[in-house]
């Protein structure tokens, strides 16, 4: 689901592109960390960063069979933490805790 009003997410190619390179250098710098959920875990395995010809990048299935959901939930909310213009937004709060239940 995507979030409404000022707090809206589009899923463009544009918007996926600083999320996925965020989320790619703090999972290499191990600024990311999960609850060790198991589809969260296969879902970042199957995603592919592919590059558009203006060199953004965009969520894809390696194989078509693969499911890709989580990872993208989650580059969806890193997005928008990274737009927020509210003051409201901490990226590095999140990705110490992206897990809410």
């Amino acid at each position: 689901m995507l979030l409404e009003g000022p707090r809206k997410f589009r899923a463009t190619t544009q918007n996926f592109s600083p999320a996925i390179l965020e989320l790619d250098a703090a999972m290499r710098a191990g600024r990311l960390r999960h609850d060790g959920n198991p589809v969260l875990e296969w879902c970042v395995g199957n995603v592919v960063g592919k590059p558009d010809r203006r060199g953004n990048l965009y969520p894809t299935k390696q194989r078509p069979e693969q499911k890709i959901d989580a990872e993208v939930a989650l580059m969806m909310a890193v997005g928008r933490v990274m737009a927020a213009d509210d003051g409201q937004a901490d990226l590095m709060e999140f990705l110490r805790n992206p897990v809410f239940g």
